[in-house]
């Protein structure tokens, strides 16, 4: 049985002294084809111009291109405005500088030199603080507008646009451009404070620092002034609740005077006293005699009944002193007197002592009231500048420059960053 003849594959290879065939030319490209679509499909992508660095310089080109129009918008553009500003448009402001401290001559007195020195006085914190906190207040502002135009020399058309005070500024906005235009720093070891004052003329920058030391100067003497008040009003009071004390204690011994008809009880007790221990000597002297008279007479002897009628009578007398200077029973004795006199007594002796030591107090408050226990110490006087110090123009352009550079490349990284993000 004859084998059939088999058919040659399509992939088998042309012999080599043949020739390929049309149809086998089209499968081996459609393999081809089929084996690589992403690099047809990149290259269809991007076209492929002649010339292939041209483009890349091209690209770049276009980037530099962009830079620079950025950095011309977003960095040079800003500096120079900023420079014409700076240079041209900004209005002068002097500054005018003090040193001051608030002394207090509270201090206890010492033996020797230290004592000379603290009575000089010394920087008191608590004072310094206060009259610092009171030259940063909203009533310092309304004084210096009141009596110096401080709101209106800020307001002038003359300063401009961006450093003056917005004509239609409230007070609270004024007082916030105060707070910028005037700075008090403490110095906590001398204890002095340092003020700053700026304005748009010399003149006007040395009238509000004075202007602001008076003030303060005031206010420190309006505190002195309320303590001194106060001390004095304190002593005045009790100097009128120890007289009416005083007044008590008077009127109260001038009723038992009269209560009990005795001008001095003490006095009195000591007369009655003396004459009681007279009584009983002329009654120890009559009994004496009355024994002696009984030892050689009867008791019917005229003698004996005189002698025993004057002990009678003595007797009857030193019974009577002892009741009237001590009687239990009804209250009326010399010592029932005494004792409601010596508290009367006491209690006058007290209130005249207390009445005593309150005018000397109330003499030593007022006495205190009239020297100065405060006073604000100047160590420099307002200063009239002479030349201008803000604006800081090179600082100000310097700022402005380096502020724009490093916003633009931050607005660039975030550009950057979110084209990155895009494409993902």
């Amino acid at each position: 049985m004859t084998a059939a003849p088999q058919r040659p594959s399509d992939d088998a290879a042309p012999d080599s002294g043949k020739k390929p065939t049309a149809k086998a030319a089209d499968r081996s490209a459609a393999k081809a084809e089929g084996r690589a679509p992403a690099e047809r499909k990149a290259t269809a992508a991007v076209p492929q111009p002649a010339g292939g660095g041209s483009v890349v310089k091209q690209l770049r080109r276009q980037r530099t291109r962009r830079l620079g129009l950025r950095f011309l918008l977003f960095v040079a553009l800003p500096t120079l405005l900023a420079a014409i500003y700076y240079g041209l448009v900004a209005t002068d402001q002097y500054e005018s500088h003090a040193k001051f401290t608030v002394h207090s001559a509270e201090t206890t007195p010492a033996a020797g030199l230290s004592g000379i020195l603290g009575a000089i006085g010394t920087p008191t914190t608590g004072d310094t603080l206060i009259v610092r906190e009171h030259i940063l207040s909203r009533d310092m502002l309304a004084k210096l507008d009141k009596e110096h135009g401080f709101i209106a020399h800020y307001k002038s058309g003359a300063n401009d646009f961006l450093s003056r005070l917005d004509a239609a500024a409230s007070f609270e906005e004024a007082y916030e451009y105060y707070e910028d235009k005037v700075q008090v720093d403490y110095d906590t070891v001398s204890g002095t404070l340092t003020l700053r004052v700026r304005a748009t003329s010399p003149e006007a920058a040395e009238t509000f620092a004075q202007a602001i030391i008076k003030n303060s100067e005031d206010k420190v003497n309006q505190l002195s002034e309320r303590e001194r008040q106060d001390r004095t009003r304190y002593a005045e009071a009790e100097v009128e609740k120890c007289e009416q004390r005083l007044t008590q204690a008077r009127k109260r011994l001038l009723e038992l005077q009269h209560e009990h008809a005795e001008l001095n009880p003490l006095q009195t007790a000591g007369a009655a006293m003396t004459v009681r221990t007279q009584l009983e000597t002329e009654l120890a002297n009559a009994k004496a005699k009355l024994a002696e008279a009984r030892s050689y007479m009867t008791d019917e002897a005229p003698q004996v009944r005189a002698a025993k009628e004057r002990v009678k009578a003595l007797s009857a007398q030193v019974a009577a002193e002892k009741k009237r200077l001590v009687d239990p029973g009804k209250g009326t004795s010399i010592a029932d007197s005494l004792a409601e006199f010596d508290a009367a007594m006491v209690e006058k002796e007290f209130a005249q002592k207390g009445y005593e030591l309150a005018l000397a107090t109330l003499e030593v408050a007022r006495t205190d009231a009239a020297r100065q226990h405060r006073y604000l110490a100047i160590v420099t006087a307002p200063s009239k500048p002479d030349e201008s110090t803000y604006p800081e123009r090179g600082l100000g352009v310097l700022t402005v420059f380096i502020m724009s550079f490093l916003l633009l490349g931050i607005a660039s990284l975030l550009v950057a960053a979110v084209r990155e993000h895009a494409r993902v």
